[in-house]
């Protein structure tokens, strides 16, 4: 099985850096592309929950998320639980911008997706889902 387990998370990782590559060079950085990409998996959150789940301190985000909120892509609400605190959540134009910023790798997807069989494009969307449900298992934090 290690075998089989290296072998998976070498091809995730070449992968991953082939869509890294399809990104387009834009407005916004690495960490706050994660830090959007974090709000969108989990829903509007605080700035704590943000670095728990980053392994960081919400002091070491203060910048990143002020920048997405003074561009107009984060939004502060008050929490619907709390109302003397704040969640993130992402704007209109912070959807836009990430549809922008995924269409690149979509299109690279799509085209290596329309060279290969209706079985193969089965066989990706059976692990698609595998892979979503491993990336998801809680593991060795």
């Amino acid at each position: 099985m290690t075998d089989e387990a290296a072998d998976l998370r070498r091809a995730v990782q070449r992968l991953a850096r082939r869509l890294r590559d399809e990104r387009p060079r834009g407005p916004i950085t690495d960490v706050q592309r994660g830090l959007l990409a974090q709000i969108m998996d989990h829903g509007p959150q605080n700035a704590a929950a943000l670095a728990r789940r980053a392994h960081t301190t919400p002091q070491a985000l203060t910048r990143p998320l002020s920048a997405l909120v003074e561009a107009g892509v984060l939004e502060r609400t008050p929490n619907p639980h709390d109302g003397r605190k704040y969640v993130l959540i992402i704007s209109a134009s912070g959807w836009t911008l990430l549809r922008e910023d995924a269409a690149p790798r979509d299109a690279w997807l799509a085209a290596g997706l329309a060279d290969l069989t209706d079985a193969e494009r089965d066989l990706l969307g059976i692990a698609a889902r595998l892979l979503d449900d491993l990336a998801r298992r809680p593991g060795g934090e």
